[in-house]
């Protein structure tokens, strides 16, 4: 048996007394995994959004799906669970990564920055901002991280070329857009000194980091639909 960790990505029924959960591993990056007996009466229900897990399994890297049992959550989740933004939240970027992170290889910092990035979350005040920073600065670990060039004279971000442009065309964001956006990047996700955004603006935000997403890493945030309930918080 191997010890394993993992992030909750996703879960659905298999049998009457089994389920199959999508997990973001420690060592391997996304896997399946079935689980006995989640549905019985009494037994506490830990595969929740930013919830992580330790379990046991028989595991071959081979195999599209294998076994676990003995779960336990990794650390607590008082306060993602209780708090309505941030359970809204939770859900919010776990939809959204269980969209991005198929299964592959991925740079061996990313499961420790989401990690410590999600008990951060759990232990502080909550920040409105926190899924644009946690998003802003997930793209460094994806391999497609935008260049930091703002300046007087490039003002204007281009989605196309991830960075700041000279001119305005078809691919770039407005100067009001391009600030705040070089401002997120510079703005670490434990920033004692959070930016002041309008619900608006947030959206705004968080709709162009969708875009480049969808432009560098295939993804749909049509298939979020969780973004709806997240605006309701933020209204």
């Amino acid at each position: 048996m191997n010890q394993l960790e993992g992030l909750f990505l996703n879960v659905f029924p298999y049998t009457d007394n089994s389920s199959i959960v999508h997990l973001f591993t420690k060592n391997y990056g996304r896997k399946a995994f079935i689980f006995k007996g989640l549905r019985k009466k009494n037994t506490p229900y830990i595969f929740q959004p930013m919830h992580f897990i330790e379990f046991q399994s028989s595991f071959k890297i081979e195999k599209s799906i294998n076994s676990g049992l003995k779960q336990s959550l990794v650390f607590p989740c008082h306060q993602i669970t209780s708090d309505i933004r941030k359970t809204s939240v939770a859900l919010f970027l776990t939809e959204v990564l269980n969209n991005l992170l198929k299964e592959g290889d991925y740079s061996a910092d990313l499961y420790p920055y989401i990690k410590n990035s999600f008990l951060l979350f759990e232990i502080q005040e909550y920040d409105a901002n926190f899924h644009l920073l946690f998003l802003v600065h997930l793209l460094d670990f994806l391999g497609i991280a935008p260049q930091k060039n703002y300046s007087e004279k490039n003002a204007f971000f281009n989605i196309e070329k991830g960075m700041f442009t000279t001119k305005n065309d078809g691919f770039t964001k407005d100067q009001e857009q391009s600030l705040l956006f070089s401002k997120l990047l510079g703005t670490t996700i434990d920033d004692k000194n959070p930016m002041n955004l309008s619900k608006r603006t947030r959206n705004n935000l968080l709709e162009l980091v969708f875009q480049y997403l969808a432009f560098h890493f295939h993804f749909n945030a049509n298939k979020i639909s969780s973004h709806s309930i997240l605006k309701t918080v933020f209204s």
